[in-house]
């Protein structure tokens, strides 16, 4: 954050932590806009970094409801968006695998700061732009029912015209969220 003078301010760019003590400043594209100009403004000594922007706003990916549901209790503090609204966005594109990329739009599009991923036992916070885990829990993940590409009230996410063979389907829920979070 740059301070022109006491009243007036701007993001100047998006800090990521890189290893304790480390961060590296990349581009905020949180609030582009197409008919405005980009400020053009580095950060410098002098500018306020925030750490954990908007990670009291999440989404979780979870294989179901009954781990979803666990997930909301533990962490009350937390203002879950529901997974429904993620849903919906894949839905509109027909994507039925989610990238990196859909998990940024949305939390652009929705003020997101932090995805909580149920995986195999583990549960992990995983910053919204950078995608890297920043802490992960034990925790206890119903094997019963998984529903793909994750829990959400809606019945089906179909996959578009050219997705030839279910080749942007998800087969093993664990498996292709490890993947995308390079968690090996």
């Amino acid at each position: 954050m740059h301070y022109f003078d006491k009243e007036h301010s701007t993001i100047v760019a998006r800090a990521e932590l890189i290893e304790k003590d480390k961060i590296a400043f990349r581009v905020f594209d949180a609030l582009k806009q197409p008919n405005l100009p980009t400020p053009n403004i580095a950060p410098r000594a002098g500018d306020k970094v925030i750490l954990n922007y908007l990670y009291d706003r999440g989404l979780i990916i979870a294989p179901n409801f009954k781990t979803y549901e666990n997930i909301v209790k533990k962490h009350p503090k937390i203002e879950w968006m529901h997974p429904d609204l993620f849903a919906a966005e894949l839905s509109k594109s027909n994507n039925p695998a989610p990238t990196k990329e859909d998990f940024k739009n949305f939390c652009n599009r929705y003020a997101v700061g932090i995805l909580y991923f149920a995986i195999k036992n583990r549960g992990y916070f995983v910053d919204c732009y950078s995608l890297k885990s920043v802490e992960s829990e034990n925790i206890t993940v119903d094997r019963t029912k998984i529903k793909l590409p994750f829990y959400s009230r809606l019945k089906e996410i179909e996959s578009g015209w050219f997705s030839f063979y279910g080749a942007s389907e998800i087969k093993d829920y664990d498996n292709y969220y490890t993947n995308l979070l390079e968690l090996r």
